[in-house]
């Protein structure tokens, strides 16, 4: 595994522009007290999507209140953690015309894969504990 800067398009840092629009939005539209659920999941269900949340995180996020955002979604707000590194390397890099780039080696990847699905149910079964 290797994480370099090389001459590529600065994904993190237009990700992270369109997060901070997003939570721009989110907090003067107020989108996080809507009175009723916009999860199709949850209303047909009952249950929480593995992605309930985390309007509710962003706004938290949005008022620097990790600890509260990290309450209602974890996996979202560890993900907007590594987005927001990750936007602002790339932004101190897109002086050099750099990006960064991260090259995994086929059996880490297969690792990295199988980490990620974990995560996302650990974070399911911990939204549908909570009752989010």
């Amino acid at each position: 595994m290797r994480l370099h800067a090389r001459p590529a398009t600065p994904w993190g840092a237009i990700l992270l522009g369109v997060a901070v629009l997003a939570a721009g939005t989110l907090t003067l539209l107020h989108l996080d007290r809507l009175p009723f659920a916009i999860c199709a999941f949850k209303a047909l269900t009952g249950l929480p999507c593995p992605t309930c949340g985390s309007t509710r995180a962003a706004a938290q996020l949005a008022h620097l209140d990790v600890a509260g955002g990290f309450a209602m979604n974890p996996l979202f707000v560890t993900a907007a953690g590594v987005l927001t590194a990750w936007g602002l390397a790339d932004l101190l890099l897109m002086g050099r015309q750099r990006a960064l780039a991260l090259e995994v080696a086929p059996p880490i990847e297969r690792a990295l894969r199988a980490a990620a699905v974990a995560a996302i149910l650990a974070n399911w079964a911990y939204l549908i504990a909570t009752g989010r």
